[in-house]
């Protein structure tokens, strides 16, 4: 009967006056905890709690009256809840009001209230249960006293917080690429934390600084712009301004020249610039005159991406650039450079940049390329050349199918001040008695074939050799690359008449070939013939001309060989000139590269060799050397041919009237002064005096000399002694006056 009991009735809800089940802790209908008395194990002791139900009241007590309430459970902090004396009977009338509920014990459930003869338990008020915030409550941090302050602080000044800022800030930089919005090119700002600075140099509003890397065999040039120090309100405005261009076009003329297109897109953009200015609220500077120098410097930015070439437009102003590459994928190669002319030997002659065209800013250049030459660039003619007149450079550009990786860009620069014989005997190219050599010569009206390696400077040293023509004399060039300085002869006095020809890779309808342009040359009158190269069918109408004698007074000419045996050998066997033929050639000069002690770093421009053809020996071809270089003294040296007698200087004295040891004493003469103004130039800084305006000048003074003591020359009474103190006294005044 109690098991019964224990397992019917195990009390009601506190809160809500449900029947409770003796496996739950929660009361079924309102969710409430309900207490429960513990046994030993832990659960709640059903029985016990039945039987507390089921006893009847005591005799002496009320029937409706409730038991007094047990003590609370031990370890229970909370008192025991009161509970009223007399229960609230539940209303029967239909659709009333509830009555209020008691504060504390709650109003019995329904079917309590059917069973009147249920006695109703004792109950215990549960504990209040903890909030969320009590239940995640942080724990308490405990206080730190002075001395853990003290100690904190004390380890703090021990770090070296500078060095880990700095060392952070070099992690974070490293390799790092940026570029303005305006810009088609990557540049890495961050300089080498491992490398030698060499040399610096400013470059417009940029810098150049030269480092040595370990472990590397190239020079890093590193360009600081100008262009990518522009604060953000001004990168922006230039945005502005370029989204802004594109509604201008103009419809006067058309934008064919590269100049004449950045000339409009400057002049348009500062005025562009001024109106959006204004209406952004960006302020330009200050004052008017600040205000008008920013303008013009955004523009002249604006136009150098937009309608020059951008980057690659300052690299070819520096002098010191012979060569710029860009290779295919550009945009995963860093721009590499042909550079000279520095003081320094560390610095070599091959550069890597911290400059990454982009594949549009490629295409960007090709366009431009094309707009300028007129010349059609595709897949079924996937090479482009032309000349950039502009920046008096060389470009040749190949795309797909040719260069499967993409488009890719080299620009030869020619120098925009030609080079003299001065300017390679100042850089030890060439020794004073080959100076004098080369200028007597070619004033003899030699044929001199000039032949080297690709970038060994043959071009340069015929263009030099010009120079050494008197201005009386009639020049003719033919080249399908406008290297030569004609140009620059013409307006120094020179009689410099140019025939541009097709290239060997194709051109324009229109266009003459060499071979056609040499057979017309030949009916221009009595001239000096300068051919950029000899290479094909031209060989064969320069030979027949020189042997007819009407190939005119000289000839010059580059050619592709190591060796004055090996130009033979390409002009016999290759290009199919007789031997027989060939013997109106008079003297090769072989220009190469050498590379002290094996340095793969450092290249030095020589002349390696002038020899002259033995025309008199049985076998054909056959050279005599006149001069050889010597690789441990790093000299060009006279060869006993020289002492013993040169068929070729020998010819020369015949025509002027001279002897032999007289020709040797107008050669060495020649080189004495030649090597005079180069010294004079070293110590007193003047470096103008290496260039062509001082060349023509200073050849004019000797032939002057030279032309008041003819009757001393024909009497072979001459003092070369006096004719150089002349020269000299004429220099000194020049100098100090002129």
């Amino acid at each position: 009967m109690v098991a019964q009991s224990a397992s019917s009735a195990l009390g009601n809800c506190p809160n809500c006056g449900a029947p409770l089940s003796g496996k739950t802790r929660f009361c079924g209908s309102c969710g409430s905890p309900v207490p429960t008395a513990r046994g030993s194990g832990g659960r709640p002791n059903t029985v016990a709690s039945a039987q507390a139900q089921s006893a009847p009241a005591p005799a002496d007590r009320p029937k409706d009256e409730v038991a007094p309430m047990p003590p609370p459970p031990v370890g229970s902090s909370s008192p025991a809840p009161s509970l009223p004396s007399t229960p609230t009977p539940r209303s029967s009338t239909p659709y009333s009001a509830p009555p209020s509920r008691p504060s504390v014990a709650p109003a019995p459930h329904a079917a309590t209230a059917r069973s009147q003869t249920a006695p109703q338990a004792a109950v215990y008020r549960a504990p209040p249960m903890p909030s969320m915030a009590q239940r995640y409550r942080r724990p308490a941090v405990p206080d730190v006293g002075p001395t853990s302050v003290g100690k904190v602080l004390h380890t703090m000044d021990r770090l070296p917080v500078d060095d880990m800022v700095r060392g952070a800030g070099r992690i974070l930089g490293r390799g790092m690429l940026t570029r303005p919005g305006f810009s088609g090119c990557w540049v890495t700002p961050a300089v080498p934390e491992n490398g030698e600075l060499i040399f610096q140099y400013p470059l417009g509003r940029s810098r150049v600084l030269l480092y040595r890397i370990p472990n590397e065999v190239d020079i890093l040039y590193h360009l600081d712009l100008a262009d990518y120090r522009v604060p953000p309100q001004y990168v922006q405005l230039i945005q502005w301004t370029r989204e802004e261009l594109v509604h201008w076009y103009p419809k006067q003329f058309k934008l064919t020249f590269l100049g004449q297109t950045r000339q409009y897109v400057q002049d348009l953009s500062e005025r562009l610039m001024h109106r959006i200015a204004k209406e952004r609220g960006i302020s330009l500077g200050p004052t008017t005159a600040a205000a008008s120098a920013r303008l013009k410097e955004l523009s002249e930015i604006l136009a150098r991406h937009v309608a020059g070439l951008g980057v690659i437009e300052l690299l070819l102003e520096d002098p010191h650039i012979q060569d710029v590459y860009v290779d295919a994928p550009a945009s995963e190669n860093r721009v590499h450079l042909r550079i000279a002319g520095y003081p320094d030997e560390r610095v070599g002659d091959k550069a890597l940049t911290n400059i990454i065209v982009t594949d549009e800013e490629t295409e960007a250049i090709l366009s431009r390329f094309r707009i300028e030459s007129g010349r059609p660039f595709s897949e079924a003619m996937p090479v482009l050349e032309t000349d950039i007149k502009e920046y008096n450079t060389r470009a040749s550009v190949i795309g797909r199918p040719l260069s499967p990786d993409g488009i890719a860009i080299a620009l030869r620069r020619h120098a925009t001040d030609p080079w003299t014989l001065l300017k390679f005997l100042y850089f030890r190219s060439l020794s004073s008695f080959a100076a004098g050599m080369l200028s007597f010569l070619v004033d003899g009206r030699s044929s001199i074939l000039v032949s080297g390696a690709r970038s060994a400077g043959k071009t340069s040293l015929v263009g030099a050799l010009m120079l050494e023509f008197p201005k009386t004399q009639r020049i003719l060039t033919i080249e399908d690359t406008l290297e030569l300085p004609s140009l620059e002869m013409r307006q120094l006095g020179y009689k410099v008449q140019t025939i541009f020809v097709r290239s060997a890779l194709g051109g324009q309808a229109g266009e003459m070939s060499t071979d056609d342009a040499l057979k017309v040359s030949l009916r221009l009158g009595e001239s000096a013939i300068v051919l950029g190269e000899v290479r094909g069918q031209e060989a064969r109408t320069l030979y027949e001309a020189m042997r007819a004698g009407t190939a005119g007074s000289a000839v010059l000419g580059t050619i592709h060989g190591n060796s004055a045996h090996a130009v033979y050998e390409r002009v016999v066997h290759d290009l199919g000139i007789s031997p027989t033929s060939f013997n109106a050639t008079d003297i090769v000069v072989i220009a190469g590269l050498t590379s002290p002690g094996g340095s793969v770093r450092t290249q030095r421009r020589r002349l390696l060799q002038v020899s002259e053809l033995d025309k008199n020996a049985p076998d054909p071809g056959t050279f005599e050397d006149l001069l050889t270089y010597d690789d441990a003294n790093d000299n060009l040296l006279e060869t006993p041919r020289v002492g013993q007698g040169s068929l070729r200087i020998a010819t020369i004295a015949e025509a002027w009237g001279m002897t032999y040891p007289e020709a040797l004493e107008n050669i060495r003469t020649r080189g004495a002064y030649k090597e005079h103004i180069v010294k004079y130039a070293e110590a007193s800084g003047r470096l103008d005096l290496l260039t062509a305006p001082w060349v023509g000048a200073t050849n004019a003074a000797f032939w002057e000399i030279m032309e008041r003591h003819k009757e001393e020359v024909r009497d072979h009474t001459l003092s070369y002694d006096q004719v150089l103190q002349e020269w000299k006294d004429w220099f000194a005044k020049t100098v100090r006056y002129g």
